[in-house]
């Protein structure tokens, strides 16, 4: 091979390194608003879990004791 053909590997190896890194970048970012977002479905999920909870006891108080 000569100089020019490993010159033009090279610049077209840091152009495919370049490329990777910013497949990279945007994909960490991605990964990061994912992570949020099923942080905030978890906790929205909890209130849920918590308000369904306390509306069952509250019923099942009702009906049972003071009813």
């Amino acid at each position: 091979m000569t100089v020019k053909a490993n010159q033009d590997r090279i610049i077209h190896l840091e152009d495919d390194v370049k490329d990777l890194d910013n497949r990279l970048s945007a994909m960490e970012i991605r990964h990061s608003e994912l992570v949020g977002r099923l942080d905030t479905i978890l906790k929205m999920s909890r209130v849920i879990l918590g308000i369904c909870a306390a509306s069952l006891g509250l019923d099942g108080l009702l009906e049972g004791g003071m009813v």
